[in-house]
């Protein structure tokens, strides 16, 4: 049996419903699927940012298409972890508060609604899976190549399950993070096994996109005992273990070089912010060869504002 809140699927049931957020204002879409099988419990989560909607529309598909007969073990599904972001089609934030949901975890059960919605994912949701998966995208403002972070902070054992689950999905790179405040990552720190994947971008969905996420997900519940079958790879994996984060240093208009996914050498110039008359304000170079992982296309950008994420990388 599996029961969250209100909601109880028994072994060989699919069920759905809503989780209330603690302390009220939102309710968190959920499907459960109850295997007819003994297995391990995991969880896919998707919509921490209210415009990412690739991972909304990969887990919408998959959470109908899983057979509970089919299923060893357990699985939850939270569809949109962010509701009223993705209602307003707010990019980033938890539009009553301001915060970005995703920097707030673990939470706080009498905290601001970011802080009790990541509350509730954390003791009502996390606390009973043995294995994690969040589904992120490229914002309105960013776009993104198809790689999948997982973490390195939260000792040895936890960052090689993490580690094993990130090279079942069906991605062109996997990247070490030593992040604590995620989702997936404050996950990790209280030991359980997490990945983030990332996949397309612009605020939009593709078919393509959706199918190669449903696959990556498909590979990691083989891979971990949840689905039987084998698992299908297209490309192989390169493994980015140092990465840079760059931000704008001034408010201006940001122009970009290369495409996520493009790869580039050393002392290369990534980018470039110029004032509204063309003026240059500041040129960003790469310290050491690398690969695009993320970047902003807005044209826009205000000091703080992230513009580029490049790493370096080894195959496998």
């Amino acid at each position: 049996m599996l029961e969250i809140g209100t909601i109880c699927a028994e072994a060989g049931e699919k069920k759905t419903g809503w989780l209330e957020v603690e302390g009220g204002g939102q309710k968190l879409p959920l499907t459960l699927v109850c295997g007819a099988k003994k297995g391990p419990t995991m969880m896919i989560s998707a919509g921490v940012h209210g415009a990412e909607y690739i991972g909304v529309q990969a887990l919408s598909e998959l959470s109908r298409e899983l057979d509970p007969k089919d299923t060893a073990g357990k699985v939850i599904c939270l569809h949109v972890a962010n509701p009223s972001a993705f209602r307003d089609y707010v990019r980033f934030f938890v539009p009553e508060d301001g915060k970005n949901l995703n920097q707030v975890f673990p939470g706080k059960k009498d905290g601001t609604l970011s802080e009790r919605i990541a509350w509730t994912i954390t003791e009502k949701l996390q606390s009973e899976v043995d294995y994690y998966i969040d589904l992120h995208a490229g914002d309105t403002s960013e776009e993104v190549m198809p790689f999948v972070y997982y973490n390195v902070a939260a000792g040895e054992k936890i960052a090689r399950i993490s580690e094993n689950m990130a090279m079942a999905a069906d991605m062109e790179v996997r990247a070490s993070s030593t992040a604590t405040t995620g989702a997936y990552s404050s996950a990790c720190q209280r030991g359980l096994p997490a990945i983030l994947m990332e996949r397309g971008g612009g605020g939009r969905f593709t078919d393509s996109e959706v199918q190669a996420y449903k696959q990556d997900v498909k590979n990691i519940m083989i891979r971990m005992g949840l689905l039987s079958g084998e698992e299908i790879h297209t490309v192989q994996q390169k493994n980015v273990t140092r990465a840079e984060y760059l931000e704008a240093e001034t408010d201006g208009l940001w122009y970009p070089v290369f495409s996520a996914g493009d790869t580039f050498a050393g002392g290369e110039v990534l980018g470039t912010v110029r004032d509204i008359w063309g003026n240059l304000l500041r040129e960003y170079r790469a310290d050491y060869p690398g690969i695009v992982l993320y970047q902003t296309v807005s044209l826009g950008v205000k000091a703080g504002d992230p513009l580029i994420a490049y790493g370096e990388y080894v195959d496998r």
